[in-house]
């Protein structure tokens, strides 16, 4: 009396497809293999297919007390007994016996063949014959921890670390770069989408207005990029209109990403139009004034700084005055710039080691020292030290905040 079991009430395991390998060893007269979904393999006899009902099945007859039945839609592939590669397959099995090394051997041409359940039923009878045999331990993915072999995989995990399609990795790392890819896919988008949203603004026609009532609704963090380009770019040669410029700043300020608040920064310092620039730095005022003044006042100090540089970072900081920074203020009251002087006209005579003489042309380049005064220093001081100005004497600066600092430390600090 034949058994007959639903397959898809049992979830096929690899084990499973071993142990139905292992009932197909001695296969029928006519004999088939079906390789399901998963890696999983069953060798007998089709004895039919059954196509009635919303789901078809084949039948599939593993020894004569029991048969199968295996969802059509679980079937990748069919051989039948005439398959020159499981005709080879068969003759090689009666040979192998119980040697390990033998087993290991024709799971390398398992593998040569494409018949990947047997290359790995063959790895694995290679290691339950012998345990440490290294080729097909390493073949099957287990690596030595100490004296017992453990899979690489298993290691992996108690590391804490997951399997991706780029190898193992943390998953903090991985969920970032999942969220850049994710940001920057976003990001595209939205460049493209405020490409035309300008460009519908800038040429008057029926849409301008809808494109630029979109324009001021935008309130999508990943737009951040698009933006603070469009801003950038605008201020070239040909800028956007002012109106639409400042549209760019004050959304930018709404969105509050550290891409938006770069681009004000940015904005704060380099922007030609006043009242831009003046936007930019009040839209700091309310989120990103840390990143302003750590982006501003490195440049009071540096060795190739130029007096309009220094300005235009103190014009900044005035939006950001902060009485614990009284030291770079009064440092900044007064600055030196070096620059050399361009070659002049004029010419010499010099002679050389051998006697020689000759020609040049040319004067020396000369390095000049500037000392300027700067106005943005002073109002600095002046607002954070309401009714003091000693003007630009930095030594009655510094002795004011030292008598400060000893009579009430906390004057100088900010509110908690």
């Amino acid at each position: 009396m034949n058994h007959f079991v639903r397959l898809s009430h049992f979830p096929m395991t690899s084990g499973l497809a071993l142990t139905l390998a292992v009932f197909a060893s001695a296969p029928p007269a006519q004999a088939d293999t079906l390789e399901l979904r998963g890696n999983v393999q069953v060798d007998g006899k089709i004895v039919r297919k059954t196509d009635s009902g919303s789901k078809p099945h084949v039948i599939v007859e593993v020894d004569p007390e029991l048969r199968v039945a295996i969802p059509q839609s679980r079937v990748v592939k069919t051989v039948s007994d005439s398959d020159e590669k499981l005709v080879w397959y068969r003759q090689q099995l009666a040979q192998v016996g119980e040697d390990a090394e033998a087993h290991y051997q024709l799971a390398r041409q398992c593998k040569g063949n494409g018949l990947l359940a047997q290359r790995d039923f063959h790895f694995q009878r290679a290691i339950e014959i012998d345990p440490n045999h290294p080729q097909a331990r390493s073949a099957l993915g287990y690596v030595r921890d100490g004296n017992e072999w453990a899979l690489y995989a298993d290691q992996q995990r108690q590391r804490g670390l997951i399997r991706t399609a780029g190898g193992w990795e943390v998953p903090e790392v991985y969920l970032r770069e999942q969220r850049r890819d994710k940001f920057d896919e976003a990001s595209k988008l939205w460049i493209k989408e405020l490409t035309k949203l300008r460009s519908l603004v800038l040429r008057p026609g029926k849409r301008s207005a809808e494109a630029l009532e979109s324009i001021q609704a935008i309130d999508d963090p990943m737009a951040s990029t698009a933006l603070a380009e469009a801003l950038e770019k605008s201020r070239g040669n040909e800028p956007d209109p002012k109106s639409l410029r400042m549209i760019y700043v004050k959304r930018l300020g709404a969105l509050k990403t550290p891409i938006a608040v770069q681009a004000l920064v940015r904005t704060g310092i380099f922007e030609p139009d006043p009242g831009i620039r003046t936007e930019a730095l009040l839209q700091l005022q309310e989120y990103g004034a840390s990143s302003a003044v750590a982006s501003y006042l490195p440049i009071l100090k540096g060795d190739n700084r130029k007096p309009v540089e220094v300005t235009a970072a103190l014009r900044a900081l005035n939006y950001f005055p902060d009485p614990e920074l009284w030291q770079e203020y009064v440092d900044a009251l007064i600055t030196t710039h070096k620059s050399l002087t361009p070659k002049g006209p004029g010419m010499s005579v010099g002679s050389n080691s051998l006697g020689g003489s000759g020609l040049s042309t040319g004067g020396k380049q000369e390095v000049l020292t500037k000392t300027v005064q700067n106005p943005g220093a002073l109002e600095l001081l002046r607002q954070i030290a309401p009714g003091v100005d000693y003007r630009y004497d930095q030594a009655a600066w510094r002795n004011h905040f030292a008598a400060q600092l000893m009579k009430a430390p906390d004057d100088l600090r900010r509110d908690p």
